[in-house]
């Protein structure tokens, strides 16, 4: 977050990534700048930070900045526009202080990319099947086996059939 004091605060807002399953497009991920005219705000750590990257003391950086914020109010105040760049500009108006991202448009430099599956005919990998590694062409083999069709069923049911013969054959020649 930066606080220009005597303007208003900018804070940049992330969009998270997206994936759009129906037209197979992952967007990127999106930044936009937020600016919220608050004319009584202030932060220090603005001022830490630019006097351990300038090398110079707290103070004397608050004096710079403080002389920048007065230029940058009365030009705005003149009517004339702050264009920050790489930013948008910022003007004054009969509401306050308004922020305009323009043409910048940072989000391009991201463009959104097809995502589509890739398969791979007949590419070898490995693979953990419990405790033992197999290659994707032996799991192919085991798991595409022909199997034969087993006929068992078929000598159950002519014992079946005998037996139920034998006991009909019985009662039925006791009679």
């Amino acid at each position: 977050m930066l606080v220009l004091p005597g303007i208003g605060s900018f804070a940049v807002e992330t969009k998270t990534a997206e994936l759009d399953f129906v037209n197979r497009t992952l967007h990127s991920p999106a930044n936009q700048i937020l600016f919220t005219q608050n004319e009584n705000a202030e932060d220090n750590k603005l001022m830490l930070f630019l006097s351990k990257e300038s090398g110079l003391y707290e103070s004397d950086i608050a004096i710079r900045f403080n002389h920048f914020m007065e230029q940058v109010i009365s030009s705005l105040q003149s009517g004339m526009p702050f264009h920050i760049a790489g930013v948008g500009t910022l003007v004054k108006n009969d509401n306050g202080y308004s922020f305009d991202v323009g043409d910048i448009a940072i989000n391009d430099l991201y463009p959104d990319i097809i995502a589509e599956k890739v398969i791979r005919q007949n590419a070898q990998h490995s693979i953990r099947v419990g405790e033992d590694q197999k290659t994707s062409a032996e799991m192919h083999e085991i798991l595409h086996k022909e199997v034969k069709e087993e006929r068992w069923w078929i000598a159950a049911v002519v014992l079946g059939v005998i037996g139920v013969a034998a006991i009909l054959y019985h009662y039925l020649s006791r009679q």
